[in-house]
């Protein structure tokens, strides 16, 4: 035991991802408050005749759902404020827990159109606000000069990022047990179904790939494989990145094919927790490098070539 807790204390093992993660959250964010504001009265007030919950949070404090669906212009405009602050990692911790009470207030407001993406960032928001997340992209970085503070916020910082990636395994496994007992899944025909369906015609060519028994039966069982190995296969070094990028991609093909964007771009972000800060350095941001070091070279060559 005493082995575990010094590994987890010893180095933060998210210090590289969670920064990204912090800037993925804060620009959903931002967009689903830009995207919905058109349809607040709808979605948001309760003033058409769209059905809506009040918040539990809200009501626990003793603070009617109703006036804050009445003031909702002030909400939002508290909501980006503190989401930029959170974008620029000032208020660090706090401000990270209070993203998280006003993206629950925000999701309860109106729970109808949520979906498997926003139920699981809600979490993650939650596990985000004890992890530091601030070494980088932050105008402050949050650094204890006590080594015992500094291994202990490491510590924290680490059961955080493993309660993500366990969250997110839980998610995988329970969904691959559920679909493998119903008949479509089991039977190997479950995309045929849902590439009939007119709602998820993403692309021109989903009604002939319904068509196509091997298609429909490599892509069911695939789908089923990765769900089901994913949780424990991404322990291993030598599966990780093959399930992760598995997974990348069937999140890629659900994305195209059945356009959900924002559910599966959430879980492709959540990917990131697997790797580490090793792996991490390796597979994304010296890539990143490479390739602002190549358009810069393209650019310099451009004006050489101009100039000349």
């Amino acid at each position: 035991m005493k082995k575990i807790i010094d590994k987890l204390s010893n180095e933060n093992r998210f210090e590289l991802y969670s920064p990204i993660f912090r800037l993925f959250i804060c620009f959903h964010i931002l967009k689903d408050l830009f995207v919905t504001n058109s349809l607040k009265d709808l979605l948001y007030k309760g003033e058409l005749f769209l059905s809506t919950n009040n918040s539990f949070i809200l009501e626990s404090i003793g603070i009617s759902t109703t006036f804050v669906r009445d003031n909702y212009n002030f909400f939002v405009l508290f909501f980006v404020l503190f989401t930029i602050l959170y974008l620029f990692g000032i208020g660090k911790h706090y401000v990270g827990f209070v993203i998280y009470i006003f993206y629950d207030i925000f999701q309860n407001l109106n729970p109808v159109t949520l979906n498997g993406g926003d139920n699981i960032l809600k979490f993650a928001i939650l596990y985000m606000a004890f992890i530091n997340s601030y070494k980088y992209f932050s105008i402050n970085k949050l650094e204890f000069k006590n080594t015992e503070i500094n291994k202990l916020s490491n510590f924290i910082s680490n059961l955080s990022g493993y309660s993500i990636c366990i969250h997110l395994g839980l998610a995988y496994f329970l969904s691959a047990i559920h679909k493998i007992h119903t008949d479509v899944w089991f039977s190997g025909v479950a995309t045929y179904y849902t590439l009939s369906l007119e709602r998820f015609q993403g692309t021109s060519y989903n009604l002939a790939l319904a068509k196509n028994a091997i298609f429909v039966t490599l892509s069911t069982y695939l789908t089923l494989m990765i769900e089901l190995l994913h949780p424990f296969l991404v322990w291993v070094k030598q599966t990780k990145i093959i399930l992760i990028i598995g997974a990348i991609l069937l999140h890629i093909s659900i994305a195209i094919l059945m356009m959900l964007y924002d559910f599966q771009l959430v879980f492709i972000f959540l990917q990131g927790f697997y790797l580490t800060n090793t792996e991490v350095g390796k597979y994304l941001i010296k890539p990143l490098e490479n390739f602002i070091q190549l358009i810069k070279l393209k650019i310099i060559n451009k004006k050489i070539k101009y100039e000349s």
